[in-house]
């Protein structure tokens, strides 16, 4: 127990900061990790455990707010550990592994198992990444509920969020017929003024088979509904919770050129990537293209318009640029890609 306690951090004192354990067999890492999380005021290190013996023993006695685990352990791994923990002591776990970006399996299984997110570890240090894993870690200590035994039906388990800017009324009507009733819920951000957002989505109402609305606070999305960001210098973004995936207004940022941002919305929903879709359309500028770099990197699938189908390829180019575009397709086979791509994910 001497060793264990060891790898106890100094307790913290500050009122509401997450308390973060990190499992991980490799004492670099851990050291690494523990580093940049405690750089975030709002977290702080308490623990940390090289294998899954440790890090239930060390549960106990530091009783920490949320968990990043690897899954490449010694004696148990971490697939078994989390397991074991959801259904002893459910807690907020974030998968941090090397696995992530190869095994679409595991990564399947962990989110069943009740994972909130799982994260692609990089061969070195990236700023994008670890930021995006702080950001995570505090979205996952808000979720109160996160076992196996998810009662949200499996349609909308998943999300697709859409920007557009220059060409994106066009697009997105012949995007949106490429769904039906039973599509996972979409949320788009298009650059356009409020004045004409309603009419905007008075017209998709009328040539589209699905339920399409502006955006409200606090609203629970179902399958087959469409959310239009509105534009009235909050931002829309979207939160998953127990009763499912929700709308979030959050106030715009002094250094935002848009609202709707497309790159607000997508950002978001990083926390809980694997279930997310996303497609960047045509549009001037390069809104979107770093929010969809920190969901695929977090293991959203990414689908870009091709250039050709494009009234402007900077939003989509700017994307793939960045090297956020798993796949790049003609306008009318969008949809139906990126449906295909999530066809296997939780």
């Amino acid at each position: 127990m001497s060793d264990i306690r060891e790898r106890v951090g100094t307790p913290t004192t500050r009122s509401g900061v997450i308390r973060v354990m990190v499992v991980d067999d490799s004492p670099t890492m851990r050291g690494w990790l523990s580093v940049i999380i405690d750089r975030d005021p709002r977290l702080c290190v308490v623990a940390q455990a090289a294998t899954a013996h440790e890090a239930r023993d060390l549960i106990k006695i530091t009783e920490p707010d949320v968990l990043t685990l690897d899954l490449e352990m010694p004696q148990m791994n971490g697939l078994d550990f989390l397991t074991h923990l959801m259904r002893l002591r459910p807690m907020p776990v974030i998968v941090y592994s090397s696995l992530v970006a190869s095994e679409s399996r595991v990564v399947a299984a962990a989110m069943k198992q009740g994972a909130v997110a799982c994260i692609a570890k990089p061969d070195r240090p990236d700023p994008r990444v670890l930021k995006d894993l702080c950001k995570t870690l505090v979205a996952a200590a808000k979720v109160r509920k996160n076992t196996p035994a998810d009662t949200v039906p499996l349609l909308a388990r998943h999300i697709m969020l859409a920007g557009a800017s220059t060409g994106g009324v066009a697009a997105i009507e012949t995007l949106l017929a490429q769904f039906s009733s039973d599509s996972p819920p979409i949320v788009i951000a298009q650059h356009m003024p409020q004045r004409f957002l309603k009419s905007f989505v008075d017209r998709l109402s009328r040539i589209v088979p699905l339920h399409v609305q502006l955006a409200q606070e606090g609203e629970v999305l179902r399958p087959g509904s469409v959310h239009l960001a509105p534009a009235l210098e909050r931002q829309t973004c979207v939160a998953w919770d127990e009763k499912g995936w929700r709308i979030e207004f959050q106030d715009r940022l002094p250094d935002e050129a848009f609202c709707p941002s497309v790159d607000r919305l997508f950002t978001s929903a990083v926390p809980w990537a694997p279930r997310v879709g996303a497609v960047l359309l045509t549009g001037l500028g390069n809104d979107g293209a770093q929010g969809m770099l920190s969901l695929f990197h977090a293991g959203s699938r990414t689908v870009g318009q091709s250039r050709d189908s494009c009234v402007v390829y900077g939003m989509p180019g700017a994307a793939r640029a960045l090297g956020a575009v798993e796949s790049e397709v003609d306008l009318r086979v969008a949809g139906t890609t990126l449906l295909r791509m999530m066809e296997h994910t939780v």
